[in-house]
């Protein structure tokens, strides 16, 4: 399965602490390379890396059937996500549209000062 599909992802994070969250939101593939209906879809593959083009193997996310995905914990810098959709027989697309989030976290201002 070489599915060709477009994901539309929406970036947004959260700072907590020292760490950002990012959540993905993408819209499921309905065709085949080919053409043909895609029948046996069984889930999605995050991938990120620090370079454009360049994504850690090691960290890929399975996130199952899902459309959308939050993702923790991340430290300040630049992201950039790309998914895959695998079938039950575990044939993964090719990488989707690239998205990047650049993540900046300011302390927390002090509280309870006088």
């Amino acid at each position: 399965m070489r599915n060709l599909f477009v994901l539309l992802f929406v970036l947004c994070f959260a700072a907590i602490g020292f760490a950002a969250d990012v959540t993905l939101t993408w819209q499921s593939p309905t065709t085949n390379a080919d053409g043909t209906p895609l029948t046996d879809l069984a889930g999605y593959k995050i991938y990120y890396g620090n370079i454009s083009g360049t994504y850690d193997k090691t960290k890929a996310v399975d996130v199952g059937n899902v459309l959308t995905k939050t993702l923790i914990n991340f430290c300040e810098g630049t992201y950039y996500f790309v998914a895959t959709a695998y079938d039950t027989s575990g044939n993964e697309s090719v990488y989707s549209n690239e998205v990047s989030k650049v993540i900046n976290i300011a302390p927390a201002a002090p509280t309870g000062l006088q």
